[in-house]
């Protein structure tokens, strides 16, 4: 894991400071020239001289605070790129006030870190024991990161030796992928006036946009229509109409075999893979899935490993959907093991978007049966191979071809107008 960077570490230790070496080392000078010179006061000051240096450590070691800590973070989840605001609660359970300390938050990232002092905190009643410290933290990235524990520097009364200590757990940061605001557009709302209506339908709303049916065995508890149940007299359940809920799919590649840049990487929790086009296909799939929400779409994501992601809840579920389809994101990385790919379901519709790196024959030819015939089908390409890029050209997809370092608001234009030359709007 990186280390922070900061004057405190991590590990415990004790040590001489410079006065204590420099104590420590006049100690010893005294000692081997009082007995030549034969001056007793020579022997008493290099005795004194290697208390204080000897005893500064003894007194470090025993001075060591005894803090109980409680981390809180605002907001408990942030995006990439953005600020959280981190609470510390620091209880002495100790026995004795501390000595006044130097801290830190041990950080995985590495980002500049000023220490703090911490004054002494008494015993007595809990106010008296608490101290409250706050700090911000900015990461750079998505994942699920290690902040902590509260790492302090203290030294004994003559400065002789200083001691760094850890306290406190581990707490978890949850960092999702930074959603990009799409504009209307793009390659699905350019096939034409069906598709739009589609989706202005969706916005709108009209009489077909939720209706009930009767509850039968096996429909989940939380599909209940509890107005509807009150007013028939027996378990109603929601029913979409998939005529005016238009779907979209997203696929993406979990693969570790897709992605040539990828890299070991300790920096998350756990250490995973780190790849900077699989980081790029991941705020694609953030920004695309919630603009399409946006739109008005049903979005269902098919990964080509282990399923990972947390669809994206039914509507009705509100703003928490959306949030825990990030927070699964949170998570996401690539995976070496993975299941047996399958064609695209039987009532697969609407719209395919594809993000892809370097996929392999076997993960193409399973993308380019996940999009019903007739439907359109994008895929964004981020430095893809010619021959697999030719195969999705040849089978009707638009192609968009990406950088790792390409802006996703820039990656989503180009698809409107790669589409729009397509159809000859240009």
């Amino acid at each position: 894991m990186s280390e922070p960077t900061s004057s405190l570490r991590r590990s415990r230790s004790i040590r001489l400071t410079v006065r204590g070496w420099a104590t420590l080392v006049v100690g010893v000078s005294l000692l081997v020239l009082a007995y030549p010179v034969g001056r007793r006061e020579l022997l008493v000051a290099a005795v004194l001289a290697l208390l204080l240096s000897l005893g500064g450590l003894l007194v470090a070691r025993v001075r060591r605070p005894k803090l109980e800590v409680i981390r809180l973070f605002s907001p408990p989840v942030v995006s990439a790129g953005g600020v959280a605001q981190v609470t510390l609660r620091a209880r002495n359970a100790g026995s004795v006030t501390t000595p006044t300390l130097l801290w830190n938050d041990a950080i995985p990232w590495r980002e500049r870190q000023q220490p703090n002092e911490l004054a002494p905190i008494r015993i007595g009643s809990a106010a008296a024991r608490t101290a409250v410290l706050h700090y911000e933290v900015h990461p750079r990235r998505r994942g699920l990161f290690p902040i902590g524990p509260l790492v302090v520097e203290y030294t004994d009364p003559f400065g002789m030796a200083r001691s760094v200590s850890a306290c406190g757990d581990v707490d978890r940061l949850t960092v999702v992928p930074a959603v990009v605001d799409l504009p209307d557009g793009g390659p699905v709302l350019v096939d034409g006036d069906g598709a739009a209506q589609l989706i202005q339908r969706r916005a709108v709303g009209n009489d077909d946009d939720l209706t009930t049916r009767e509850y039968r065995a096996g429909d989940a508890l939380r599909r209940v229509h509890w107005r509807a149940s009150a007013r028939h007299g027996e378990l109603m359940v929601r029913q979409e109409e998939h005529r005016s809920h238009p779907d979209a799919r997203i696929v993406i590649d979990t693969r570790l075999t897709g992605y040539p840049d990828a890299f070991p990487d300790s920096e998350s929790w756990p250490p995973a893979p780190h790849s900077d086009r699989f980081e790029w296909a991941v705020r694609m799939l953030a920004s695309l899935a919630v603009h399409l929400d946006d739109s008005g779409f049903r979005v269902d994501v098919v990964e080509s490993a282990t399923g990972q992601v947390e669809q994206i809840g039914e509507r009705w579920e509100g703003g928490q959907r959306i949030e825990s389809f990030l927070t699964s994101l949170a998570a996401v990385r690539l995976l070496d093991r993975h299941h047996e790919l399958v064609g695209a379901s039987a009532d697969a519709a609407g719209p395919t978007f594809a993000i892809l790196a370097d996929p392999d024959a076997e993960v193409v030819d399973w993308v380019l049966r996940q999009r019903r015939p007739g439907q359109s089908g994008a895929v964004f390409a981020v430095g893809m191979r010619g021959e697999s890029r030719e195969r999705f050209v040849d089978n009707g997809w638009l192609c968009i071809d990406v950088r790792s370092d390409d802006d996703i608001l820039d990656a989503w234009r180009a698809s409107a107008t790669e589409a729009g030359y397509l159809r000859g709007a240009y």
